[in-house]
This record gives C-alpha cells, sequence and structure tokens, in this order.
C-alpha cells in the first residue's frame, strides 16, 4: 500500500482571504491549487499534466496537506493511467472555473482510492460566481479561458460593481500561476536581440519561424497578431515550430547575415537548414508556410493519404452487453443451482444479491446502499463453494454491474476477482453458459477505458492481459457460434484500445506503444478464426478488427508483412457464401482496404 496525500496551496497568496469580504460580501480563505503526491512524486496540472519532487513546485510549501488514504495500485498502472488521460489534460484545454487543476486531482484521487477532494475546494467556483463580484469579474475570466458552463446565481448585471485595479490585478496573479505549474521547455515566441541567439534558436530547435521586423513599419503591426495566433494555434499540446521576433534596429547583424532588406520578413527554418522565405504582411503566406514546416517535421502516416471510408465507418467505441435480462428470473436461476448444491446464503449474502438486482433496475436510486465491495465479497464467497459451470447466473449478474461507473471505479483498483473469472475460463473446460458470461463480463469491462486499459490490454506487469488473451484465443476456436461471436466482440474491443492509442499519439506526435508481440498474436488468432467462419456478423467483426490494428500501425511493425504472409485477405475474399448476405458488402469493402492498408506500409518500408 502507498499513501496518497493533498497538496493545498493558495494561488492568490493570502490576497483572497483579506479582500474577499469585502469584494464578495462572503469569506474565502484562499484560491486553492491542489496537486497529488503518490510514489514519492507531486503530480498537477496546468501546463499539461506535470510532475515534480514534492514541496519543489514554484508554488512553494503547501498550506495543508490532506490524506486521501492509500491506494493499492502499482506505480506502473498509475502511470499507465496518467498516460491514458493525458490527451485529456492538456494545457489548451484549461479552464480556470470549469476544468483546472483541482478537477485533475479530484479524478485521480478517485482513481487512487475511489475518494474525492474536499468539498470547498471543488465548489468555489461555483461558489464565486453565486456573488455579484463573481458575475462582475465573469466575463474577464471568459475573456481569458473561454466559456464557462458554471451557472451563477447572483444580482442582475446593474447591480455588480465594476472590477477595481486591485481585484483585476488578483485575477491576473491566479491566472498566471494556475497556469504556469510548469511552463513549457521553451516559450512559442521568442524576442531575439542578435544574431548568436537567433543561431543558437535556430540549431537547437526543429521548426523555427523568424519574423523580421522593426517599430517603424506599419505592415509589421498588422501582420503580428496573425504571427501570434497561428503559433499559439499549432503548439497548443507540444511546441512544435518556434516564433523568433527580430528586432532589425536591434539585432542588426542577424539581419545583415540573412540579408533582409524589407520588413516584415519571414524565414521559415527546419531542423536547422533554412526551409522557405517570403516578405510582406501576406497571412496566407504566412499560414501555409508554417503548415507546410509541420508536413515536413511531422509527415502523415502513410495511411492517412488513403481514402478509408469502409475502415472510417466501422464504431469506435467497444461492443459491451447492456441487456440484462429478467433480473428476477436469473436471481431464481442462480438460487436453485445454490439449492442444489446444498449452499445457504447467510442473510448479509441474501441481502446483497437483492440489492444488486435493485441497482442493476435504478442505479440512480442506490445512495450508497449497495457498495461494489460487498459485491465483491458476494462474489468470492459464492464461486469458493458453487462449482465453476453453475456459476453462470452470477456471472450474468456481474457483468451487468460492471457496466456501472462505481463498480467498474472500484476494480480498477483491484481486479482480482474478474481475473480468477476469466483463469478459471480460459484454462478449465467450462460449459458453454459459464464460458459465455464469462466473456461478455470482460467484454463489459471496456465500458471503463482506464479499468480496460490498465487491467486487460496493457503490458504492465501486473496486468492480466496475458490470461484474457489466451480465453480470447480459445473462444474463437469453439464450435458453438455464439460463443465465437461474443469471442469477436472482445477481439474488436482490443483492437478499439490499439486504435485509440494510436490516434492519440498521432495528434502529440509521440512514438506509438511497443506491443508488436500482442498485437501478432491477436492477429494470428483471428486469421485461425476467419479460415473456417461462415457466420456473417462474426466475420465482419473479425475483419474490423484486423483493419484496426492495422490502421495507423508503425513504420516498423511487422503487422503488415505478417497479414501479407499469412495472406489474409485471399481468406477474407474467399468468404462466398456471405456475399450477397447483410454483411457481405461491408466485408469487401474492407477487405479492399486491407489491401490498400498492406501495400502502402510495404511501399514505405521499402523507401
Amino acid at each position: 500500500m502507498t499513501s496518497v496525500k493533498l497538496y493545498v496551496y493558495d494561488l492568490s497568496q493570502g490576497m483572497a482571504k483579506q479582500m474577499s469580504l469585502n469584494l464578495t460580501g462572503r469569506q474565502i480563505d484562499g484560491i486553492w491549487h491542489t496537486s497529488v503526491v503518490v510514489f514519492g512524486q507531486e503530480y498537477f496540472y496546468g501546463q499539461g499534466i506535470m510532475n515534480a519532487i514534492p514541496g519543489t513546485t514554484h508554488h512553494g510549501q503547501p498550506m495543508q496537506v490532506v490524506d486521501m488514504g492509500e491506494t493499492y495500485l502499482t506505480e506502473e498502472i498509475f502511470i499507465e493511467y496518467l498516460n491514458s488521460i493525458s490527451s485529456t489534460f492538456t494545457a489548451a484545454k484549461y479552464h480556470l472555473l470549469d476544468f483546472n487543476c483541482n478537477t485533475f486531482t479530484n479524478d485521480v484521487c478517485q482513481f487512487l482510492t475511489g475518494r474525492n477532494i474536499p468539498d470547498h475546494i471543488t465548489d468555489l467556483p461555483a461558489d464565486f460566481l453565486n456573488t455579484p463580484f463573481g458575475q462582475s469579474m465573469r466575463p474577464m475570466i471568459e475573456n481569458m479561458f473561454g466559456p464557462s458552463s458554471l451557472n451563477g446565481t447572483a444580482a442582475p448585471i446593474q447591480q455588480q460593481p465594476v472590477p477595481s485595479a486591485s481585484s483585476m490585478s488578483l485575477l491576473n496573479n491566479v491566472s498566471s500561476a494556475a497556469l504556469s505549474a510548469s511552463p513549457a521547455s521553451v516559450n512559442p515566441v521568442q524576442n531575439i536581440g542578435n544574431l548568436s541567439s537567433l543561431e543558437n534558436l535556430i540549431k537547437s530547435q526543429r521548426g523555427v519561424l523568424a519574423f523580421f521586423t522593426s517599430s517603424t513599419c506599419p505592415p509589421c503591426r498588422v501582420i503580428e497578431p496573425d504571427f501570434m495566433r497561428k503559433l499559439e494555434d499549432v503548439n497548443q499540446d507540444r511546441i512544435k515550430v518556434v516564433g523568433a521576433k527580430i528586432d532589425t534596429h536591434v539585432a542588426f547583424d542577424a539581419a545583415q547575415k540573412y540579408q533582409v532588406r524589407s520588413t516584415p520578413t519571414f524565414m521559415a527554418f527546419v531542423d536547422g537548414k533554412k526551409f522557405a522565405e517570403f516578405s510582406g504582411a501576406n497571412f496566407a503566406e504566412l499560414n501555409s508556410t508554417v503548415d507546410l514546416m509541420i508536413f515536413t517535421m511531422y509527415p502523415p502516416h502513410c495511411h492517412r493519404k488513403i481514402n478509408l471510408r469502409a475502415i472510417f465507418d466501422i464504431s469506435t467505441d467497444p461492443i459491451l452487453f447492456k441487456n440484462s435480462g429478467n433480473l428476477e428470473n436469473i436471481i431464481k436461476k442462480l438460487q436453485s443451482l445454490l439449492d442444489e448444491a446444498n449452499i445457504t446464503l447467510n442473510p448479509t449474502e441474501q441481502t446483497t444479491l437483492q440489492k444488486a438486482k435493485a441497482f442493476i433496475e435504478k442505479p440512480q436510486e442506490n445512495d450508497g446502499h449497495f457498495t461494489p465491495k460487498e459485491w465483491d465479497e458476494l462474489v468470492a464467497s459464492i464461486c469458493s463453494k458453487l462449482p465453476t459451470d453453475k456459476q453462470f447466473p452470477l456471472l450474468d449478474l456481474f457483468r451487468s454491474l460492471i457496466l456501472s461507473r462505481d463498480i467498474g471505479n472500484f476494480y480498477t483498483h483491484d481486479c482480482t476477482t474478474i481475473a480468477k473469472l476469466i483463469e478459471t475460463a480460459a484454462t478449465q473446460d467450462v460449459a458453454k453458459p459459464t464460458l459465455l458470461m464469462t466473456l461478455r463480463l470482460i467484454c463489459n469491462t471496456f465500458a471503463h477505458p482506464v479499468l480496460a486499459r490498465t487491467h486487460f490490454s496493457s503490458a504492465l506487469p501486473d496486468s492480466h492481459r496475458t490470461i484474457a488473451t489466451s480465453l480470447l484465443v480459445k473462444s474463437l476456436l469453439s464450435s458453438d457460434a455464439s460463443v465465437r461471436q461474443t469471442a469477436s466482440s472482445l477481439a474488436f474491443n482490443f483492437s478499439c484500445v490499439t486504435s485509440k492509442d494510436r490516434m492519440e499519439r498521432e495528434s502529440t506526435n509521440e512514438p506509438p506503444r511497443d506491443d508488436e508481440d500482442w498485437e501478432v498474436e491477436i492477429i494470428s488468432a483471428v486469421t485461425n478464426a476467419l479460415e473456417n467462419e461462415t457466420e456473417g456478423e462474426i466475420v465482419y467483426r473479425l475483419v474490423s478488427t484486423l483493419s484496426k490494428l492495422l490502421f495507423l500501425a508503425p513504420k516498423e511493425s511487422p503487422l503488415p508483412s505478417l497479414v501479407s504472409i499469412l495472406d489474409i485477405q485471399k481468406v477474407i475474399k474467399e468468404k462466398d457464401s456471405i456475399q450477397g448476405k447483410t454483411y457481405g458488402s461491408k466485408i469487401t469493402a474492407l477487405a479492399r482496404e486491407i489491401d490498400e492498408l498492406v501495400d502502402a506500409s510495404m511501399r514505405e518500408m521499402d523507401e
């Protein structure tokens, strides 16, 4: 177990406590910034998700340290979780009122310990807007961060005070402190004072757009806002192109070296070499130059050059089994199987079973009466006594419960019970109902991206991916069509995780995860299943799985070569019995696009 601490700071540095009563009519002790300390690091959100040695950030020492409890998760799973939410908590998405550092720490504490951070911290933005002063400041805040979705119930605007200089200073200080949690490694636009500084910048950055200007140049003043805005837009997630603003009257040696004869003049440099040059306040030229720089430095994947209508038509959502069925009959069946095995549930267990039924029917009315822990204990108790082949009604209830966010969050912390059920189905010759419900249970874990990603599709040491994959391989070759259909859904869900991860990494120019061995295993299993499959829906899901695993595969990936060697395209095209039926045209279109994906990847490897 590892302790989890919440560090609390006051962004106003005492100003809120001094000024709040006069300004808002109520006492506000601080404008709270929080971070989470776990595994020897302090994690916080501002310019993206950042970390530092505890207590060494620019905020100094915390005003308060809140004990959030302990976590049973490993550091590897936690880092995997942070990677999975990094595309959500970017610098561009930060909002002082709606989506801030406290949003991040609350989510992290929920993940680690199942607890929320104190209400007075998360409720502060809404409380602030429910004052006349808050409503008067709202336009300034929204001008800085964009519209807020929070509703205020303060007095009408005409009754609100005009913000004073001191209150505006407070807002600016708080905003600056909030966003400066960890500044980017280099400012997106830098003022250059001499030739040496410019040349050092060109050498140290992949892309540099030099803007030669002068204080006496009217066209320069016209184009400068566009220059700043363009660089701000392209550098939202990470620095791709650095702007260099050079006053030719100051950095005359730089102007002389690059033979600048008029202003404004723009010069683009990529990987230390001059890439483009143009003069004049021409935004169209500025815009296209920056876009071409990014295209050159970060060329799109070869698959992005193909018209992949059939692949893009495939759902990006996992396949879930949401129909809970007749719960009364399911529980009666479970009770009869318990009676046959001479197993008697104690009063607490009987109550838990009925509460589970009520929770599935009306989860919004739970109010804490039914807890995931008591369900987990019931499952462990019944499974320790009831033969495996008679556990399917219990698993049927479980696969409906796991769709709930609260239940999913619980098993994100400790997935041992689900892992044992999967291992039993994967390693034993279980009856069809138990196998089917186990497959549906694991499919429904994909309703929770973090649970599915960290426990069933991650290469982390504590992941259960290996046993889940064994269950998939076994089930894809089942003689029963309903088992194969559910297994094909699991294969598809695995591919959805891979596809989403690649697209997220593509958007931030991050290298793909090294999961080649696992992806090869999935593709091999899917190919074996396809060879003898005749059910149209199953074939379509398997072919969709192949498509997702191939799309955006890294240049060095063995997957395209594997598909070519196995001649999967031929296997798919030989499904003549499916042609003309519901899925026939879709499968034919996907087969054609798989050909194109493989061909494009093979050509790129040869270049």
